[in-house]
């Protein structure tokens, strides 16, 4: 499937997107590069590991002390260097600060706990990839179309009102998985997959105009990239910590299914409590006023 969607995509930038420069152009910040990937990789590899090493052995506190020293060097060349991968002094704008731990926190609920239920529909109740995939869909459009709806009501409702509630329906949604068993049918899931999606609908258009719109405009593509960086980081951090708290034989295949649903249940539920966190933080931070001015969802040329 990703082929020739890729073929596409590269054949409409080719024909449609136009060319660009930036006349300050700077150097790229290897030194930040490779502290903060070393420093996620390790994360994500303790985090990993952490139930077959023992948390307390060895390389597992190895790699979480690692991983912990290389963040604050992170942070000190970011301070230091002459252009920064990630200038520190974006995130004392309390709306950009706001869009990031937004980003992270339903990447790292919603988006992260995606392969926990996909085990659970193929491993525990025997479903197809394909009949995984179909269980997905509903979801998936409504998620598109609330979004399109959303991005119109950007000029009346204030972002920190979409994004704090589109977190909050999130965390409802992921509770009313809490129902799902052994036993379950596929449709157990819809409630709660049909509500997070309308949240995710109404919070990816808001989020995307925070994280642009409160950076200076020279800066909007660094901003656009940063918001990607949480969003992805939420995804491998949230994937690996749930992996810990769900046993991964049962879920591949063992012969344990209750174990991995009373470890899916403990990992939506704090999967949940990320969300409902990161709705409160967004909205202490992003404000829940709409702004003088306030405007529509930035175009892209503008970006």
């Amino acid at each position: 499937m990703n082929v020739p969607l890729g073929i596409v995509g590269m054949i409409a930038t080719a024909r449609y997107v136009r060319e660009s420069r930036d006349s300050g152009a700077r150097g790229l910040d290897w030194y930040g590069q490779v502290t903060l990937s070393a420093a996620l990789f390790l994360l994500v590899l303790g985090l990993l590991r952490g139930n077959e090493d023992g948390w307390t052995s060895t390389a597992i506190l190895a790699e979480l002390i690692g991983s912990a020293v290389l963040m604050v060097a992170f942070v000190a060349i970011q301070r230091k260097v002459k252009s920064p991968m990630l200038p520190l002094s974006l995130f004392r704008r309390r709306d950009f600060s706001g869009a990031q731990v937004a980003a992270f926190a339903i990447s790292g609920s919603f988006f992260a706990l995606f392969l926990y239920t996909t085990l659970y529909l193929q491993n525990i109740l025997g479903l197809s990839p394909i009949e995984a995939g179909l269980v997905y869909l509903p979801g998936t459009m409504v998620m598109f179309v609330v979004s399109g709806l959303s991005a119109q009501l950007a000029s009346k409702v204030a972002p920190g009102v979409m994004i704090a509630g589109g977190l909050a329906l999130v965390a409802a949604g992921l509770a009313m998985f809490l129902n799902v068993g052994v036993d379950s049918s596929w449709s157990s899931l819809m409630p709660g997959l049909l509500v997070a999606s309308i949240g995710t609908g109404v919070f990816n258009p808001a989020v995307s105009a925070v994280a642009l719109g409160s950076a200076p405009q020279h800066m909007s593509g660094l901003a656009a990239g940063v918001n990607d960086t949480f969003r992805q980081a939420g995804i491998a951090v949230g994937v690996a910590a749930f992996g810990a708290m769900v046993p991964s034989e049962a879920g591949l295949g063992g012969d344990a299914p209750q174990a991995f649903v009373d470890g899916l249940h403990t990992a939506l539920l704090v999967g949940a409590a990320l969300a409902a966190v990161g709705a409160v933080a967004s909205a202490k931070l992003i404000g829940l006023r709409l702004a003088a001015g306030h405007g529509a969802v930035p175009e892209p040329a503008a970006a």
